[in-house]
């Protein structure tokens, strides 16, 4: 089947998943396509189909010239950057193509400082009551978090005022099934520092915060689902761009059509 593509095309880098029923990146691109009409945008991954590889070889064939690639990934390691590079390299794009990564760009600490603060405002705005838990995938191997992590976690910190804030992860250590074990706070807020609704969100982690009677305890809605990212990357594109034909301005949709933030029963 032959893919048409128009110039300018954006095209999303997520890492996929091999569980059925999931688009890891969908309400995203979704958010960013009404937000950047002019552009063609793309999904692709990484581990799954359609490939970022194959995606940008359709893009050559089809004499693509104007091509920006953004990996929504929150917390990219050494292996991460170098692959995406040589990706792009492959595809004969310039190095600028590639986009910061979702977790790099301007105003990400603040956006989930906000949304945070949203939530504890919600609450009853008892923070000093109130354990906050930035939940990132990790990797078995891991012994403590990364230290970008680590700085995003004195980041936040410093915007909300608020010192019970940790870091955790499904993969590697600190564990976020041992999240008890950090806190005497039995009121908790997850962040689940994840690209869509999918399986990790829906099902591993209720499964490992394994929340109690006596506990009070909520996840916001994973970040990559939020509308607020997407309007900083289209903000980011369109500061960047000569040929724009107007300033970004994010429509009354995309401020209501986010995942829904939650309690875990």
């Amino acid at each position: 089947m032959v893919m048409s593509v128009c110039d300018p095309v954006l095209m999303i880098v997520a890492h996929g998943t091999r569980r059925t029923g999931a688009v890891p990146g969908g309400m995203f691109s979704a958010h960013l396509q009404r937000q950047l009409p002019h552009f063609d945008i793309r999904l692709s991954f990484l581990r799954s189909t359609p490939s970022a590889g194959n995606v940008l070889k359709v893009m050559t064939r089809n004499s693509a010239s104007d091509v920006l690639v953004f990996p929504l990934f929150f917390t990219p390691g050494a292996g991460l950057v170098a692959e995406l590079s040589a990706l792009v390299a492959d595809a004969r794009l310039e190095a600028e193509a590639l986009l910061p990564f979702a977790g790099h760009l301007s105003g990400y600490d603040r956006m989930l400082a906000a949304r945070i603060a949203q939530r504890l405002k919600a609450g009853g705005n008892q923070k000093d009551k109130k354990a906050i838990f930035l939940v990132a995938h990790g990797q078995k191997q891991d012994i403590c978090p990364s230290p970008e992590m680590q700085q995003l976690r004195a980041i936040l910190s410093h915007h909300l005022d608020h010192d019970e804030i940790y870091n955790v992860q499904i993969d590697g250590q600190p564990s976020l099934a041992n999240w008890r074990n950090m806190t005497r706070c039995r009121n908790a807020l997850f962040v689940p520092l994840m690209t869509g609704d999918g399986a990790h969100c829906r099902i591993d982690i209720p499964a490992s915060v394994n929340s109690r009677s006596d506990e009070k305890v909520g996840m916001l809605a994973p970040v990559g689902t939020w509308w607020e990212l997407s309007s900083l990357l289209a903000d980011h594109v369109n500061c960047g761009r000569h040929h724009r034909r107007s300033s970004f301005q994010p429509s009354q949709s995309a401020r209501t059509e986010f995942g829904a933030d939650h309690v875990t029963p």
